[in-house]
């Protein structure tokens, strides 16, 4: 059971996040026969974003 507020919850939900950001920088592959170059940029910095999202949460956005 996730509780919802406090320490837990936003440890839980940062973690989440950056298992997101880690799959859409993982996706960073040179050359991808299946994802285009632009494509390919745009999920590197959404993977950037999603990281800075889980620090303000962890940190409860100070």
């Amino acid at each position: 059971m996730i509780p919802r507020t406090g320490f837990l919850r936003r440890r839980l939900e940062a973690a989440l996040i950056l298992l997101a950001a880690w799959l859409l920088a993982g996706r960073n592959v040179p050359r991808a026969g299946v994802v285009s170059r632009r494509d390919n940029n745009d999920m590197g910095y959404m993977a950037e974003n999603l990281e800075a999202i889980a620090d303000r949460i962890k940190r409860q956005y100070p």
